[in-house]
């Protein structure tokens, strides 16, 4: 009886035992073994698993704008190469002017005017620094009628006079245009209200370097440039197709963005910049010159913050 009454007691303890045992599992995750303690350091997270490329363009603050703009150069010097021709010849301060002509966008043709589009993603944790793309499509055209100075060579004689730049002698423009692509380092500062927040003011500052991308129109001496039909197999080429790599240009810009009603805003920004061109398509021969340019931009835009969104 004894013996009995010792085995009660044991079973009793073990029941009292497990009673606990199990208490403490409803209370606590169950614990992972060795080898899955292992394996959770070894394994990333669901979250770290992700693409990096992906999580790049999912995590980030985005921003996207389009908008038009006004622009006005100082007077360059033009220099005109057709050795077939006998012509090697430099026209010296031409004034040239933009060609805006804004009544384009309200008939829903926003490719046509004068354009300018920026895409950028903010870099840093406080989101005042972002790398941005920008394509500003520009237009150049030499002022028709004006009076300039022409040195070098015409039809192998030289020259030294004043020509009037016209059909008959100059005429030159970049019509679709001066096209600055430009990779540019984007500072903002809040000015009023938190970032990105319905009416506040932030400063945007902005400096980069990129291409040139023109296409020409010209005609010298009466014999107009062909650079040939605007089709896929001709849209962009080295110094030849529609569009061309044309050159380098660098700038800034500074304004101020308002966000009018979030995520939407507005910006208004005033840029310098200044660019290099060379081996333009001419008749039988090529334009080389520079243009220093200011330029107003007005554009409207939406951000798009991902981290904001989880």
């Amino acid at each position: 009886m004894r013996k009995w009454g010792l085995i009660q007691a044991i079973i009793l303890a073990v029941f009292a035992a497990s009673g606990t045992a199990q208490a403490q599992l409803s209370l606590e995750p169950p614990q992972a073994s060795v080898e899955d303690r292992g394996n959770m350091f070894l394994r990333p997270s669901i979250d770290a698993r992700g693409s990096a490329f992906l999580r790049f363009f999912r995590d980030g603050e985005w921003y996207f704008s389009f908008g038009t703009s006004k622009q006005f150069y100082a007077p360059t010097d033009i220099h005109v190469s057709q050795p077939s021709q006998g012509n090697d010849f430099t026209i010296h301060g031409v004034r040239g002017h933009d060609e805006p002509d804004v009544s384009g966008f309200l008939t829903g043709d926003l490719f046509g005017p004068q354009y300018n589009i920026r895409i950028g993603r903010f870099i840093n944790d406080k989101r005042t620094i972002a790398v941005e793309l920008s394509l500003d499509h520009t237009k150049y055209t030499v002022t028709n009628g004006q009076t300039a100075q022409v040195t070098g060579t015409i039809a192998g004689a030289p020259v030294n006079a004043n020509k009037v730049l016209d059909a008959s002698f100059f005429q030159y423009m970049l019509h679709n245009g001066a096209n600055h692509l430009m990779t540019n380092l984007v500072y903002r500062e809040p000015l009023i209200g938190e970032t990105n927040e319905t009416l506040s003011v932030a400063f945007i500052g902005k400096a980069g370097v990129g291409i040139m991308v023109p296409h020409t129109d010209d005609t010298i001496l009466g014999h107009p440039s062909d650079v040939g039909l605007k089709v896929p197999s001709n849209f962009f080429g080295i110094h030849n197709g529609w569009w061309q790599f044309g050159g380098w240009t660098t700038g800034v810009e500074a304004g101020f963005r308002v966000v009018v009603f979030k995520p939407w805003y507005i910006e208004l920004t005033d840029k310098v910049a200044y660019a290099s061109l060379w081996n333009l398509p001419a008749y039988q021969g090529t334009v080389s010159h520079s243009l220093l340019m200011n330029e107003v931009v007005f554009s409207i835009g939406f951000t798009y913050d991902g981290a904001s969104q989880r």
